[in-house]
């Protein structure tokens, strides 16, 4: 892998830390990295907002407010020049695939392509049996709630996520302009595997993962190879899982190490061992 961190997050969170942009390049800097993207969560669409009924503080702190954009878009701008001798710096976001909200995301991407460089599409809710779209990575019991089914048929649970993965990447695969996109966290679905005791993916789940790799190779998507697993007390491993990433390397798909992080102290973690588990034979 190059020595790139492609998905990393600002004070614009608001379920990070407050610590400045400035601070988590110059880490980078410090830690030998010489790629950068600034992927920022945009801001999610308001008719989604208005109608999302999940926790509170979900539908309010998960993404960078719309007034916040330009801030944003300023400061990463800025930075920019001023490390421009020291780190490459990528100009993007990462953007939520919520079904039923295409059209939406996809005019903001429009209204956005000149400034963006490259994109992280990521699936954080899905429908739920309700039809209700639902956060998956909020606290187990949040999706123990909407998912009921994560204890007592996971499988399904796991089907449905990867489902409208790919329904994110055939999204993808419609949009015109010529942004770089990776698929975010490919096994994020797993987030909290030990606290339901969740079992390995069955054989159909892992026939719709093949899919999705052989689809993201044709489309020219990147993986997002995501260290925040690692450091998720009920997880315990990288999204996507080890197997899996070598089969997309297998498969010719580049591969681009995020560390995910929304404090300073998490930018360029457990990079070593992701780029371990890359050199690993396929079958380990």
């Amino acid at each position: 892998m190059p020595k790139k961190d492609g998905h990393t997050h600002t004070q614009f969170s608001h379920h990070g830390t407050t610590e400045p942009l400035s601070a988590y390049l110059s880490h980078a800097v410090s830690q030998g990295f010489s790629d950068y993207t600034v992927t920022e969560h945009a801001p999610l669409p308001g008719a989604f907002l208005a109608q999302f009924t999940g926790p509170v503080d979900a539908r309010d702190h998960s993404a960078m407010h719309e007034d916040e954009l330009a801030q944003y878009c300023q400061l990463v701008d800025q930075l920019q020049d001023e490390f421009q001798s020291q780190l490459t710096i990528h100009r993007g976001f990462e953007v939520d695939f919520l079904v039923g909200f295409e059209q939406d995301t996809r005019q903001f991407l429009d209204k956005m392509a000149d400034w963006t460089d490259e994109i992280v599409i990521s699936v954080h809710f899905m429908p739920n049996k309700a039809g209700q779209l639902a956060p998956i990575d909020y606290t187990p019991e949040v999706l123990a709630a909407a998912f009921p089914e994560i204890v007592t048929a996971p499988q399904a649970v796991f089907a449905r996520y990867f489902d409208t993965v790919q329904q994110s990447l055939d999204f993808a695969k419609t949009l015109s302009h010529p942004t770089k996109i990776r698929i975010g966290h490919l096994t994020l679905i797993r987030k909290y595997q030990k606290y339901f005791e969740l079992p390995v993916f069955n054989h159909e789940n892992l026939l719709k993962i093949t899919t999705i790799l052989n689809d993201m190779k044709s489309a020219g998507c990147e993986l997002d190879f995501n260290s925040a697993g690692l450091r998720k007390p009920y997880n315990g491993e990288p999204y996507p899982t080890a197997s899996i990433a070598r089969q997309a390397v297998q498969l010719g798909i580049p591969l681009v190490y995020g560390s995910d992080a929304h404090q300073v102290a998490d930018q360029g973690q457990d990079y070593d061992i992701l780029e371990n588990i890359l050199n690993q034979p396929l079958d380990n």
